[in-house]
């Protein structure tokens, strides 16, 4: 049993380290996503560890994707803007113990995520 668990956890590593940089931002926003839909259930259901735990992750996502934005481009400053949004939203949420701030997020971070996507598909056809 432990041994496929193994071969699963490699062949997913293997794939992170073969995934291009867009790749990446739509794996990094599905996972911050799903913690943001799962601290929303477990609050709702005043689960308070996975809540804390789900939010923790997602604001870790979005601290990261701030923190290796390239500051020569101007859309950097927004984007570092919006991440900074989403992360005091998170927080307020997990402060007041309300998922309809988190629930009020979550599409915003879609449509970003949505963003990516296309982006990623543009720089496909152009190779």
């Amino acid at each position: 049993m432990m041994e496929g668990y193994n071969q699963i956890k490699q062949y997913e590593e293997q794939a992170i380290y073969t995934m291009s940089r867009g790749e990446l931002l739509i794996k990094l926003f599905d996972e911050a996503l799903k913690n943001m839909r799962c601290a929303s259930a477990f609050m709702k259901n005043s689960d308070e560890e996975n809540t804390e735990k789900c939010l923790n992750k997602a604001r870790d996502i979005f601290s990261y994707l701030s923190s290796i934005l390239d500051n020569k481009y101007e859309i950097s400053y927004n984007l570092h803007q919006l991440y900074y949004f989403i992360n005091q939203e998170i927080i307020r949420s997990g402060i007041k113990r309300d998922p309809q701030i988190i629930d009020n997020v979550i599409p915003l971070v879609e449509d970003m995520r949505e963003t990516w996507v296309e982006a990623e598909k543009l720089v496909h056809m152009q190779k």
